[in-house]
């Protein structure tokens, strides 16, 4: 098929995960994670996976998690 803009348009749009690393204090992240089940609640993003905390290397202050997000599009919304 010929790759043009309208060829493009024809094809259903693919969903591809975000992949989050979020850096700072446990209780920060712990309420970073909280939004975001909050922002799926709404139906804004399905949260597919979120890691435990990890211990960053060389620092007892920060830490960090993973995370796996589909941030859903414009015509996506209920």
């Amino acid at each position: 098929m010929e790759k043009t803009a309208k060829s493009a348009a024809k094809r259903p749009i693919q969903k591809e995960k975000c992949k989050l690393r979020v850096q700072s204090t446990p209780e920060e992240i712990e309420n970073f994670h909280r939004f975001m089940e909050k922002c799926a609640e709404l139906g804004l993003c399905e949260v597919i996976n979120f890691s435990e905390i990890f211990a960053n290397k060389g620092t007892s202050k920060y830490y960090r998690a993973y995370s796996d997000v589909v941030i859903k599009g414009e015509d996506d919304y209920e």
